[in-house]
């Protein structure tokens, strides 16, 4: 059983955002003694550098509240992130963050040089390389953001946790798993290798901001910002995302984070081993929440016969804009397949090639201008 506090809070206000999650914490039977003297990594999720209010990144007022608490109870605070792109120095700088660390006097972590950690009960990948910024903590708080996601459908507790790969090796991660569920299950041995691969448990708890999340096409600038009104928390990330992904409406089936995370040994195997403290999923439903569209063909990416030419005919792919496009190619930079390359002769857009796209969608999320949209096959229509 694992008891997750699912509770409402509808503003970015520091004194409620601390009430709020000191009450949650204390439902779900958290030991705040030991917090004292303990370092304590703090794992938001800084996507990119973008706008507070396109809710792409944990709002800093959130970060700001966990920080209090953790330093409140003799806790030493830890910013330990790798942002999708940029350095965390940069990113902090252009998000609010910056001076909230100065403030609290919280330590940024070197996110380099990497470790590499042995988890023999994982499924696939018995050997993970992280930051090794996290061999130097005593804890973890993941405070995710929630959000819709092409690759994965939504984006939360589970997969936060891949901000502990340092810079771009998150890419090559896509390339190795480029359909979602062999990317998820690499994502639950990266959630059990960072609670069984250093020398002593790691505890991690999970706080979660779905106060303003994201729907549609998520998780970048792409995406649209929504009103959840929840702070979630719990110490289980496949039992929060479940009731995330319930809060908004969604499909949990759809999330192989969730339905794959019920087959491990982790703590639940089932929603009916979930125990939710607080207000009830009934209590806190959205209605209408969209979901990303490239949820229409996920399940058909996921045969193994699949090719490129029907991939191309079916399956939506990134498209940039001429109209929005600076040509800065952040988006080549983090392309793990190296399918897209300058732009040729005039043209004011980079070129792609669907041959060698994956269609993990990282450019999408990483543009800085929002300008590469969804375009649709042209047999897209079969899929709905």
């Amino acid at each position: 059983m694992s008891r997750i506090a699912l509770l409402r809070c509808t503003r970015y206000d520091d004194a409620l955002l601390r009430r709020i999650i000191m009450d949650g914490l204390e439902k779900i039977g958290f030991d705040f003694g030991c917090l004292k003297n303990a370092r304590t990594a703090l794992k938001p999720n800084l996507l990119m550098a973008a706008p507070i209010e396109k809710a792409v990144i944990t709002h800093p007022a959130f970060f700001r509240a966990v920080a209090e608490i953790v330093i409140d109870h003799g806790g030493h605070p830890i910013l330990a992130e790798s942002p999708g792109f940029g350095s965390l120095e940069s990113v902090i700088k252009q998000v609010g963050y910056l001076d909230i660390v100065r403030e609290l006097s919280i330590e940024v972590a070197a996110m380099s040089p990497s470790v590499i950690l042995h988890n023999e009960r994982a499924r696939t990948f018995k050997r993970i390389e992280i930051s090794g910024a996290y061999c130097d903590v005593d804890m973890i708080l993941s405070l995710p953001k929630f959000k819709t996601h092409g690759l994965t459908y939504v984006t939360g507790a589970v997969k936060n946790l891949f901000g502990t790969i340092p810079g771009l090796k998150k890419s090559h991660m896509h390339m190795r798993c480029p359909k979602s569920p062999e990317f998820s299950q690499w994502l639950l041995d990266l959630y059990g290798t960072l609670l069984n691969g250093f020398d002593k448990p790691m505890p991690i708890y999970t706080i979660m901001d779905a106060i303003i999340g994201q729907e549609g096409e998520g998780p970048g600038l792409s995406g649209t910002p929504r009103a959840i009104g929840a702070v979630i928390i719990g110490q289980d990330p496949v039992a929060i995302d479940y009731v995330a992904t319930s809060v908004v409406g969604l499909d949990y089936k759809k999330v192989d984070t969730i339905t794959q995370g019920f087959k491990r040994d982790f703590a639940v195997s089932h929603p009916d081993d979930i125990q939710i403290i607080g207000q009830t999923i009934a209590e806190m439903r959205v209605t209408d929440f969209k979901p990303t569209r490239t949820s229409i063909s996920s399940h058909f990416l996921r045969g193994p016969l699949v090719g490129h030419f029907v991939k191309n005919l079916v399956v939506e792919k990134p498209w940039p804009s001429p109209a929005k496009c600076t040509l800065c190619y952040k988006c080549k930079t983090i392309c793990p397949a190296g399918a897209i390359s300058p732009a040729e002769h005039d043209a004011k857009i980079p070129t792609y090639d669907y041959k060698k796209c994956i269609r993990c969608f990282c450019c999408m999320e990483i543009c800085p201008e929002a300008a590469i949209v969804l375009k649709n096959g042209p047999l897209t229509w079969l899929l709905g």
